[in-house]
């Protein structure tokens, strides 16, 4: 292959159609069946398929409860409601996240405290959320930023020591695993979407799973009035004409895509894990690219693209943008990026006009301001991504790993030209 850059007019490393390699999710001939044999039953609202798909949740998890619903945000807003979570009480949780993991909070009618990060990951530092802590501190919503589990030993001890319940987001990181435990196992309660873009696809669709039977109960109560006459507790018997007020189950046809999903997550989350470490390894040999790969005891899922560090000073100090821009002239897809978020100053919080913060004695007491996380606001700038492709052969691997190399060798080349 030619060595001179396509930045200058040499030929593109990387010439395979990347478009298949990339495809997510996978609807194949089994979850066509899969759909069009649940609309051939007529069943379309309500189905057993939704109880099955339940039943093969909760197994996979090794748990004794799984409780679908229409999102991931309703399956957070329900484990809030199973555990209590009112007015007065605080949960602490990250801003670098989407808005479904803490908006759940205010509709509970309680508080977000937002913790910050961890750089590297996105995943909340242990250490700040034992900072956050306050006697109205009620439970932590540890979210798995971007499929890679966050440090669990450290917040549960924290938590545990303060008495809070651990709510996992699990969202990005279906079938990820911790120091061997699957996360949304390793805390009290799990949430899982299944939003089209997520590991385990159902179209829409969420998850909450939980070994407390109460806990499980309480979360039929608020939005799946259906279930509610048929629960072991008499005392929420008389809810069922109405429930809580909200319509929270699971589309059958969306069951029905998601127990095909299932079956494949844990070998489609070890293709994606090979293909990242097989094309890490490839450009970890070359000078200034540093990938970040999980902690040994970590399997991560790769929902979001993997990240690498750039240190520019084996480059002689070749800016970053000119590398990206180089490697995506190879046909990388390579970009800027690292963890952050400021979700915290957006308008919901600044103008605080959320009926959460009503009540006199909270309305100015917990703040989110500028400069309260700074981690979270100001990503580091020394990173940048690389895909963490579904499905990829070793060819289009090993293009990548060129484009790296000839990139890297040419730095001088790219300096002139500045």
């Amino acid at each position: 292959m030619s060595s001179r850059l396509a930045i200058h007019g040499g030929k593109k490393a990387v010439t395979l159609d990347q478009s298949r390699a990339s495809q997510w999710p996978i609807i194949d001939d089994e979850v066509i069946a899969a759909v069009t044999g649940q609309l051939k039953t007529g069943e379309i609202s309500f189905s057993n398929t939704i109880y099955e798909f339940e039943e093969e949740f909760a197994d996979y998890h090794g748990v004794k409860y799984a409780l679908a619903h229409n999102n991931g945000t309703a399956s957070i807003h329900s484990a809030l409601f199973a555990i209590g979570v009112g007015p007065g009480d605080e949960v602490i949780t990250t801003a670098a996240t989407f808005w479904g993991t803490y908006m759940p909070i205010l509709s509970s009618q309680a508080i977000p405290v937002f913790c910050d990060i961890d750089p590297f990951t996105g995943c909340p530092d242990p250490a700040d959320v034992e900072q956050r802590i306050s006697p109205n501190t009620k439970a932590v919503i540890v979210v798995h930023l971007g499929g890679m589990p966050a440090e669990m030993d450290a917040i549960m001890e924290v938590s545990r020591r303060h008495n809070l319940i651990v709510v996992e987001d699990c969202s990005h990181a279906h079938g990820a695993t911790y120091k061997g435990q699957k996360v949304g196992t390793i805390g009290d309660i799990g949430c899982f979407s299944m939003q089209a873009g997520k590991l385990l696809p159902s179209g829409e669709g969420g998850v909450m799973i939980t070994n407390n039977l109460d806990w499980h109960e309480r979360a039929i109560c608020l939005g799946h009035y259906e279930r509610i006459s048929k629960l072991s507790n008499p005392d929420y018997h008389k809810y069922s004409p109405t429930c809580f007020g909200y319509k929270y189950r699971i589309s059958p046809l969306s069951a029905a895509i998601a127990r095909v999903q299932l079956r494949h997550l844990d070998q489609r989350n070890k293709q994606r894990d090979d293909n990242v470490m097989y094309l890490m390894d490839g450009i970890g040999a070359f000078s200034g690219i540093y990938p970040l790969k999980p902690a040994e005891y970590i399997f991560r899922g790769y929902y979001s693209s993997p990240y690498i560090r750039y240190h520019a000073d084996e480059l002689n100090e070749l800016p970053k943008p000119k590398l990206i821009e180089a490697l995506r002239a190879e046909g990388t897809s390579v970009a800027s990026g690292a963890p952050g978020g400021s979700n915290h100053l957006s308008a919901i919080f600044q103008e605080r006009n959320h009926p959460a913060f009503s009540r006199p004695e909270i309305q100015h007491k917990i703040t989110y301001r500028k400069g309260d996380l700074p981690r979270s606001e100001k990503p580091r700038q020394d990173m940048m991504t690389i895909p963490a492709f579904p499905a990829a052969d070793k060819i289009l691997l090993d293009q990548y790993i060129e484009a790296f190399h000839k990139v890297t060798d040419n730095a001088v080349e790219l300096l002139k030209k500045i």
